[in-house]
């Protein structure tokens, strides 16, 4: 199986990051360094703490403006969200976390709130912070992996700076503030990269049966509602949309594209938007809430085709 591996650029304009403003509680999710080398900075523009090689995986904290706030390796600072994308990976070294709450927060053994319930923490336990799952952080405390929803969780890093090139910590500020933010970086189109901006503004958006706005999106709702908003509008159900778009087999989809799912091209049941890499962006079932996926598994089995709106 072949895929486009052309880097996405998320070009994010100031009208989109007015309009990206969600609670700190959806924001987060992982995603990963897509340039060859993107600088981590103490505040937004401000001075260098780390260079994150590409492919890093980072956990994103917060993505209320065009500087998203990201936690890495124990380290928290700020990135230029233009130059992070999509991952499915989970599992990951983001931080020493701290719980907070006013009584106690159940430790989970899955992601969500009707798991079983492995053990009770208190305000203040220190946790080791794994990696991110639907939404919620994924901790590991006294030899047992579980997870813990991000409201009852702050971080606890270090506040020394970090020298950018040995990655040492240092008394003293770092005032190395080159005038980009990445050493080297490889796009796509405009119109593509406004669909894929637009749409990871509601990574975490949960999954509303028949929604189709930003309280909550069903499958074909949240790619009726991005492409409406960006580069013109497209039928509203999935199997409308499959019938309505130029068919694109997998290996030649583009960001930007359209990825349909089904028993056979005249029964689609589910739609999402590739963005590069193996990669799509959809609102999966109940339950869930608007993510990255791969596109493998159960996912390439059901793959009825690439739906092209965009053509440059």
């Amino acid at each position: 199986m072949k895929f486009s591996h052309k880097l996405v650029r998320l070009t994010i304009t100031g009208v989109l990051a007015a309009s990206m403003l969600l609670p700190s509680s959806l924001a987060v999710y992982q995603a990963k360094v897509k340039a060859d080398a993107l600088y981590l900075r103490q505040s937004p523009g401000g001075e260098i703490i780390a260079t994150l090689p590409q492919d890093t995986l980072v956990a994103v904290l917060n993505n209320s403006s065009s500087w998203y706030k990201v936690m890495v390796n124990g380290k928290e600072g700020y990135v230029s969200g233009e130059y992070l994308t999509g991952t499915t990976s989970t599992d990951f070294t983001v931080g020493t976390g701290k719980i907070v709450c006013d009584t106690t927060v159940n430790f989970r053994s899955q992601p969500n709130t009707s798991s079983s319930v492995l053990a009770s923490f208190a305000n203040g336990t220190t946790v080791s912070v794994t990696g991110i799952s639907g939404g919620w952080y994924q901790v590991t405390y006294g030899g047992q992996t579980g997870y813990v929803h991000p409201d009852y969780l702050t971080f606890t890093a270090s506040s020394a700076s970090v020298d950018p090139e040995s990655g040492a910590a240092s008394a003293q500020t770092n005032t190395i503030t080159p005038s980009s933010n990445v050493v080297s970086y490889t796009g796509t189109s405009e119109k593509r990269a406004e669909v894929l901006s637009y749409a990871a503004q509601f990574l975490g958006t949960p999954y509303v049966y028949g929604g189709s706005t930003p309280g909550g999106f069903d499958c074909s709702g949240f790619t009726s509602y991005v492409f409406k908003n960006t580069v013109g509008s497209i039928p509203r159900v999935a199997q409308a949309q499959f019938d309505a778009t130029t068919r694109v087999a997998m290996d030649e989809l583009l960001p930007g594209d359209l990825v349909f799912f089904g028993s056979s091209a005249s029964s689609i049941s589910h739609v999402g938007i590739y963005v590069g890499d193996g990669t799509f962006i959809h609102s999966p079932h109940t339950g869930e809430v608007v993510k990255y996926e791969s596109l493998s598994g159960s996912y390439e089995t059901r793959f009825q085709g690439g739906g092209r709106v965009i053509f440059d």
